[in-house]
């Protein structure tokens, strides 16, 4: 009995260790890495794939997928060129003069974007989070022409040449 009394103990005081420790951690390492969320955390070139519905508006609706180039500033700017389909059409395509749009990345790194499209598209609003310490962006389309329920699309964009990999 006394030896699973001292297991016990022993195992009491690890977990102990370990609890208080995991509790520290997370919040020191949350403090590093908000003061990294900034504008300057998106910039380069970023390949999304998109895709969800087209729900009401001129031209076709039903489902939406795309891919597009993005390319970020790192100042709050960007320019992107897309080739989408809704519902099998295609309504843009690479050919396209470049859209041009404005962010915005949060100190927790959420944000805000903007896409102004220069092929007679709507202007797009999206929220989305930078993850990955800059590598991805997730998103979501919140309005199309300044309306919503246009469109339920989100899309999912990842740094083409990390950081961390300068020649991947």
């Amino acid at each position: 009995m006394r030896q699973k009394s001292g297991v016990l103990s022993v195992g009491a005081w690890t977990i102990a260790i370990l609890i208080s420790a995991g509790i520290t951690r997370p919040q020191q390492s949350f403090a590093q890495d908000s003061q990294a969320c900034n504008n300057g955390l998106i910039k380069g070139s970023y390949g999304f794939s998109i895709e969800g519905q087209k729900l009401a508006g001129p031209g076709p609706v039903g489902p939406q997928v795309g891919v597009a180039l993005a390319t970020y500033d790192g100042m709050g700017g960007f320019t992107q060129i897309d080739t989408v389909t809704i519902n099998g059409a295609v309504v843009a395509d690479f050919t396209h003069t470049p859209a041009n749009g404005t962010y915005t990345v949060n100190s927790d790194c959420t944000g805000t974007l903007t896409i102004d499209f220069t092929d007679g598209r709507p202007p797009v609003v999206a929220n989305f989070v930078v993850v990955k310490n800059g590598v991805e962006i997730d998103a979501v389309v919140i309005s199309a022409g300044g309306n919503q329920g246009i469109l339920a699309t989100r899309s999912i964009g990842k740094r083409r040449f990390p950081k961390s990999c300068p020649r991947c």
